[in-house]
């Protein structure tokens, strides 16, 4: 298990040590642990949700991720009639983003759902209308269908062709968010970035009823083929970040997406129904969802196609496996797996601290820089 700027690598027998197993509680423990917020964050609105907020309690994360919502959109309507239009800006992406975080979690089945995604797409499009946006918004082709998806054209000269990484989302994953989507950090590196509405994701599962294939190099395919339309991309240095349970989907990409030069995933998966499904039970509604199973029995068999047994061995680039030895959502044993299959790799690491849990920006500027190495960017 090597270490950022470092080396070492551990034995199975030291990292089977180190690796959460649950502590004697299936999955981990059965709450929805992700309901959760610190209530020392810095902005008074996110402060004050979490001061209110009842833990693990999705009716009250819903009412008051949807209060705050409100609360900014109304702000920035007023801002917007005095033509203040970059104030108005930055107040409807708040509102877009607290209406993120009140509808992530909300099932199928709530008659909350579409709507609450609805007012995140609305703030979101009118945010952007008043100012000039660091994104073009382009359409990919897939199977009959078009998948919605941010470019970010990264900074270079004139007339080049850059790098660029594509942003393979997870269970949660939905495109509309922030100021720049995280995409910030390899543009500022020389580097373009592509988030996409993917299969199973955001407004393609919810509007669309496109649902997440256990062969997810059919989507980087749809993807890749986009990319390589563009002239401002060098079709030599395509690399594919995963997150979550992106995890899986990232590495499987590249066991059959031989155009994909390197990968990096914040939580490395192995195979999905241990690793998630039946490690993290609260989960499982979502995960039946975003497959298209009609009820967790049929889930539990359909995830298990969402495998890398046999096929790890195919992923023939670079390869940055990151976990968190104590995540309680993704069991890291799965990441430690992926590694030690993928021996074709011409260059893996493992890196913890890069998982569910604690957000640490140092592992978040550790893989930028190596997407950075591996693509030749600069």
């Amino acid at each position: 298990m090597a270490k950022a700027g470092g080396k070492d690598v551990l034995d199975r027998e030291h990292a089977e040590k180190m690796l959460y197993s649950g502590r004697g509680l299936p999955g981990g423990g059965q709450l929805e642990i992700r309901i959760e917020i610190s209530a020392d964050h810095p902005d008074p609105d996110i402060r004050g949700v979490a001061r209110r907020v009842k833990f693990f309690n999705l009716e009250s994360w819903h009412a008051e991720w949807t209060q705050v919502a409100e609360k900014n959109e109304k702000l920035a309507a007023d801002f917007e009639r005095e033509e203040r239009k970059v104030t108005a800006h930055e107040f409807y992406l708040r509102a877009a983003d607290f209406y993120r975080r009140a509808l992530v979690y909300l099932p199928e089945t709530d008659l909350r759902m579409l709507p609450s995604y609805k007012q995140l797409e609305k703030n979101f499009d009118k945010a952007w209308s008043l100012v000039s946006p660091p994104f073009e918004r382009v359409q990919i082709a897939y199977e009959g269908h078009s998948l919605d998806a941010l470019f970010y054209p990264g900074r270079g000269k004139s007339g080049s062709r850059l790098p660029v990484v594509y942003n393979y989302g997870g269970a949660d994953g939905i495109l509309l968010r922030g100021e720049d989507g995280g995409a910030g950090q390899y543009v500022r590196r020389g580097m373009s970035f592509i988030d996409v509405d993917g299969p199973g994701h955001g407004g393609t599962l919810r509007e669309k009823k496109l649902y997440a294939p256990p062969d997810s190099e059919r989507v980087a395919k749809a993807v890749i083929d986009y990319l390589l339309t563009r002239p401002d991309v060098d079709p030599n240095r395509i690399g594919l970040h995963g997150s979550s349970m992106g995890g899986y989907s990232g590495p499987r990409c590249a066991t059959a997406e031989k155009r994909i030069k390197a990968v990096a995933v914040w939580s490395g998966a192995y195979n999905l129904v241990d690793d998630i499904f039946d490690y993290y039970p609260p989960i499982q509604d979502r995960l039946r969802w975003l497959m298209g199973a009609k009820d967790l029995e049929e889930a539990r068999e359909r995830i298990k196609e969402f495998t890398l047994e046999g096929r790890a061995d195919r992923i023939a680039c670079p390869l940055l496996v990151g976990c968190s030895h104590d995540d309680r959502v993704m069991d890291p044993r799965g990441a430690l797996k992926l590694y030690e299959k993928a021996v074709n790799s011409p260059q893996r690491q493992m890196l913890d601290g890069v998982g569910h849990g604690e957000k640490r920006f140092d592992r978040r500027t550790y893989i930028a820089d190596w997407f950075m190495k591996q693509l030749g960017a600069g």
